[in-house]
């Protein structure tokens, strides 16, 4: 994702998961497959080599899980430092999170 317009529905959507190192939010998206969005600011990881290594792992993540929250939208933020296991526990488990927010809040909308 992109697009700030993207951005802003996934955010007013409101289904979030907040984890020691990641806020994770998602939002439906009448789409085949799912989009990721990242925020890895630079007020938490100072060097470019660094943040670019986040958003790759990020990605890769992402891919693998990718069969799971299709039609979904997710953008991933970065909140704090740590290790790499902490942030990929944070982001399955906000994934999980999400995908049940999402699908429990849109069935009952339809």
């Amino acid at each position: 994702m992109r697009e700030t317009d993207d951005f802003s529905s996934v955010f007013r959507f409101r289904c979030a998961y907040r984890g020691s190192l990641l806020d994770v939010q998602a939002g439906p998206k009448g789409l085949v497959y799912a989009r990721l969005g990242m925020i890895v600011p630079k007020k938490v990881i100072r060097t470019a080599v660094g943040r670019n290594r986040v958003k790759r792992l990020l990605r890769e993540w992402f891919r693998l899980g990718q069969g799971d929250i299709a039609g979904l939208d997710v953008i991933a933020r970065l909140k704090s430092r740590g290790n790499e296991p902490m942030l990929k526990s944070d982001f399955y488990a906000g994934l999980a999170a999400c995908r049940t927010c999402v699908l429990s809040r849109t069935s009952t909308l339809t």
